[in-house]
C-alpha cells in the first residue's frame, strides 16, 4: 500500500514528468529528507527511476 506521500510524488511526477528533488520538493511541498527517503522506497518498487547529470538528480515515473 502506498502511502500519502508517496502518491503525492508518483501524481506530481505523471503531472510535471521528470523533476529533480528540490522542484519535487517545491512543488508537493514535502520536506527534503522525506523526499529522499520515499524516492529511495519508489525506486527500490520499480516505480520510479533516476538519472543523473554531474550533482543533478532527475526523478520520472518508469514507463
Amino acid at each position: 500500500m502506498k502511502s500519502s506521500s508517496e502518491q503525492i510524488i508518483i501524481d506530481t511526477l505523471q503531472k510535471y514528468g521528470e523533476l529533480n528533488i528540490t522542484r519535487l520538493a517545491r512543488i508537493t511541498g514535502l520536506h527534503y529528507r522525506v523526499l529522499v527517503k520515499k524516492l529511495r522506497e519508489l525506486q527500490e518498487k520499480g516505480v520510479v527511476e533516476e538519472r543523473r547529470f554531474g550533482r543533478l538528480r532527475l526523478f520520472r515515473l518508469v514507463k
